[in-house]
């Protein structure tokens, strides 16, 4: 927790991704490894970084056996629990792609929308920025078999950037694309390894900076 009054709340909205799960062990990134502790290292004092990931997360669709997995029914509660926000990152998108919810990339990119809106409508009045983070592609890893839930994520993933891109614009949000600079070949193709979360880290401080 960083106890500087004058320092800005980053809320970091995600998935596995963001909540730092390691994707050759069944445990979880030390937290000054994560995206969001790389964040926090370069951002320093005068921001205080909050990681809100959770394992499975989705923007809208509900798995009925983990309800509390879908986003935007805890959502509400995450804004007020850390207001007043300055910057809200959201990275979400990979577990929408899974088969069991048999989402199109636009119903994706429209559950983007939708939580996007639901967050300014939140906000409203305060004087928040919104970056939106278009999660990288899944791709079939490069030693071992792609989780079966994913099968069509490979190419769908593909197709997410240019509609987030536009949500993102619509909305007056910033933009950031993780495939640009993400490669997750060497993983089990859709979590980020430690070297992927330093980039990512370094390329959000970017954008805040």
């Amino acid at each position: 927790m960083n106890t500087n009054p004058r320092a800005k709340t980053v809320i970091c909205y995600g998935d596995s991704n963001t909540w730092g799960a390691n994707p050759f062990k069944d445990e979880r990134l030390p937290a000054n490894v994560r995206w969001t502790g790389v964040l926090q290292d370069i951002l320093g004092k005068e921001y205080e970084v909050i990681s809100e990931g959770l394992f499975g997360r989705t923007f809208i669709a509900e798995d009925p056996n983990k309800p509390y997995k879908c986003g935007i029914t805890h959502l509400k509660s995450i804004l007020a629990t850390n207001k007043p926000i300055d910057i809200i990152i959201v990275m979400l998108g990979t577990n929408d792609l899974k088969n069991t919810y048999g989402l199109s990339v636009a119903d994706i990119a429209n559950h983007l929308k939708q939580t996007i809106e639901f967050i300014k409508k939140e906000l409203e009045g305060d004087d928040s920025q919104i970056l939106v983070i278009c999660p990288p592609p899944v791709v079939n890893p490069s030693s071992k078999e792609l989780d079966k839930r994913l099968v069509d994520a490979p190419k769908n993933s593909l197709l997410l950037p240019p509609l987030y891109e536009k949500v993102a614009k619509d909305l007056g949000c910033l933009y950031l694309d993780a495939g640009k600079f993400i490669n997750l070949e060497n993983t089990d193709g859709y979590h980020m390894a430690s070297e992927h979360h330093k980039i990512l880290g370094e390329k959000v401080a970017s954008v805040i900076k």
